[in-house]
């Protein structure tokens, strides 16, 4: 199989038609793009940046279909009903798109590091099992250790689900975009959208920040923590995450791990063919909603970032963090992502909200070609439909990171 080379034969000259547009060169934006295509039908992806250059290329890779201590039963199966399927698509998609994603099934950990979290854990996998979520379960201080020796021996126990696992994020994202352009599609980065042009309650088109205008019936808003800023009649709250990087290690027997460390929310880690140590959703500054579009990474946060390594993975403490960055992924007003037609606009529709976008990225890219082309919401998206965030106001906190609003859905 082939890797992507990172400049894939993207085209230089927009059209001023066309019957699909894509707005958003990331995951979902490629995934949903590479759908339409594969179904013969006209699109092109519109990025404002590189191919991959937002949340989808700034994350730790971690493919995790039940993210966060959920107890709300009815939300668990909205995930599932997508995480699920999504799962069983990844299981083939390296060679549907002739590229090596580096997709590994290593499974997933949420550890306790208390006793109160251990008895947290083991109700909230009770909760789980309930709502349908067959394979979740928790595992005891020896069978966590006996997984993953490498980590500190101070755990409690863990809830465990065994198909979970890691992606290159890279890899997959760019995997969707080579694949639309040899399907007959197109994909412009450096093309930043301004306007969706609208007409008498009917998408018209888009027009760019050069000016040009691309007539279109059926435009898709992908841009994820940036939607609100094309459709700000839907608001999807960003959330800036922080990243890091270890210099390379010999093979780990690793796998993502969540855990509360200090109070703060973490999420760690892949190791990619390279060695080094990736940890994606490591603890990040309280800002304001301006604030959570900062990709600088300040010193803080890379001293928190190397505190989640030591206390973690004790026996890994020698190695040396060689980079860190920032990325904005998003979130819905139910910590939910927000897919389907807009309301009062014939033509548009909305793919955004997504805080975990590895675990959906396959299936939703399916569901809404469906929807797009049938103009027909498919039954596993209907209890995500924008409708009823709709002109609301929601009253967010001031300054947020992901510890403090996961802390105030806790309340809402």
């Amino acid at each position: 199989m082939s890797h992507p080379a990172s400049g894939e034969n993207f085209s230089s000259d927009l059209p001023r038609e066309c019957a699909h547009v894509v707005i958003g060169g990331g995951l979902f934006g490629c995934s949903i793009a590479y759908h339409l295509a594969r179904k013969n039908k006209e699109v092109i992806v519109l990025e404002r940046r590189n191919i991959c250059s937002g949340a989808s290329g700034r994350n730790g890779g971690q493919v995790i279909q039940l993210e966060g201590r959920d107890r709300n039963e009815e939300s668990i199966k909205r995930r599932l009903a997508l995480t699920g399927e999504n799962n069983r698509m990844l299981q083939g998609l390296s060679r549907e798109l002739d590229v090596e994603l580096e997709y590994h099934r290593t499974g997933s950990l949420d550890i306790a590091l208390t006793e109160g979290e251990r008895q947290e854990l083991e109700e909230i996998v009770r909760i789980q099992k309930k709502a349908g979520d067959r394979e979740v379960e928790f595992l005891g201080r020896e069978e966590t250790l006996r997984l993953c020796p490498v980590l500190t021996t101070e755990i409690k126990g863990a809830r465990y689900r065994a198909s979970d696992g890691t992606i290159n994020p890279f890899l997959y994202t760019h995997g969707f975009a080579k694949n639309v352009v040899r399907l007959g599609g197109a994909v412009f980065p450096h093309t930043e959208v301004k306007k969706i042009l609208k007409k008498k309650g009917k998408v018209q088109g888009v027009e760019t920040s050069s000016g040009k205008k691309i007539r279109a019936g059926k435009v898709i808003n992908a841009t994820n923590a940036w939607s609100s800023l094309l459709v700000p009649e839907i608001d999807i709250l960003p959330l800036r995450q922080i990243a890091a990087v270890t210099e390379p290690a010999s093979a780990l027997p690793i796998c993502p791990v969540e855990a509360f460390l200090d109070g703060e929310a973490v999420y760690t880690n892949i190791q990619p063919g390279s060695g080094n140590l990736v940890a994606g959703g490591l603890r990040a500054l309280a800002m304001s909603r301006q604030g959570q579009y900062d990709e600088t990474v300040y010193q803080p946060e890379v001293t928190g970032a190397a505190r989640v390594f030591s206390c973690l993975y004790p026996g890994l403490g020698d190695l040396s963090i060689i980079r860190a960055w920032a990325g904005t992924m998003a979130l819905g007003p139910d910590f939910l992502p927000v897919i389907g037609k807009v309301p009062e606009i014939e033509g548009l529709y909305l793919s955004a909200g997504f805080y975990n976008g590895m675990a959906y990225a396959c299936i939703i890219g399916e569901l809404v070609s469906e929807m797009v082309i049938t103009d027909k919401v498919p039954a596993p998206l209907v209890a995500f439909g924008p409708e009823k965030y709709y002109r609301k106001n929601f009253r967010w906190p001031t300054e947020y990171n992901c510890t403090s609003l996961s802390e105030f859905f806790a309340r809402t």
